[in-house]
């Protein structure tokens, strides 16, 4: 593997802050570092650059960050701030001893989080301890803005790259979303409104795209 030079870190930072200066922006990330990641994940590979989502702790937190698979020992980590909110808000760079990698394969760590991840977004019964209610919109209106994003990206792309839109993650990240939005539609009108103040355009295609999918 290749070492990063500083040039390389600086296009990566700037690729990851399109994605997370419009969502996360100066808020706290507490609480988002799956539904950050798992986008982010797909919104990099679309951009060509070769990652991996990657599951373990944080001093005994649970947490989830991104590997660069082309480079030694360089990770992504979009939520750090929930951890140490006076550091940057995209780390990039070694994984420190604060950092403990899970030993269990990336479809187990992968399913594992999923199904925690999709419990509140499409209201099923929990398998863990409930959040307060709060807790949960509040990440379920982040998840909508990383859908938001994640889309109008792929939007922009040549037709060759939109094929990556049925990747088999990428349909199951937005058929999840897509569900949820489609109850929001039939039964919220206040929180749709309220979500096309936040992204309008980036907004109305994802919506466009839940009106018009069978999910």
């Amino acid at each position: 593997m290749q070492s990063m030079t500083e040039e390389i870190k600086e296009n990566l930072r700037a690729t990851v802050a399109r994605f997370t200066v419009p969502t996360i922006g100066e808020e706290c990330p507490k609480n988002l570092c799956f539904c950050t990641c798992f986008p982010l994940m797909l919104f990099l590979k679309i951009n060509d650059i070769n990652c991996s989502l990657t599951g373990g702790d944080f001093n005994g937190t649970r947490h989830f960050w991104i590997t660069i698979n082309e480079y030694e020992n360089v990770i992504i980590d979009p939520t750090i701030q929930q951890f140490k909110p006076l550091v940057d808000s995209i780390y990039i760079g070694p994984l420190t001893k604060e950092y403990t990698q899970d030993n269990a394969p990336f479809k187990e760590t992968f399913l594992w989080a999923f199904k925690f991840w999709v419990e509140p977004i499409l209201d099923r019964p929990r398998s863990h301890q409930e959040k307060p209610r709060w807790v949960e919109e509040r990440t379920n209106f982040f998840n909508v803005k990383f859908a938001m994003i994640l889309n109008q990206e792929i939007s922009q792309k040549k037709s060759e790259t939109v094929i990556f839109h049925h990747n088999r993650l990428c349909k199951l990240y937005f058929r999840t979303i897509l569900k949820f939005l489609i109850v929001k539609i039939q039964k919220d009108q206040d929180y749709i409104r309220n979500l096309q103040v936040v992204l309008p355009q980036a907004f109305e295609k994802l919506l466009n795209q839940a009106k018009t999918t069978n999910c």
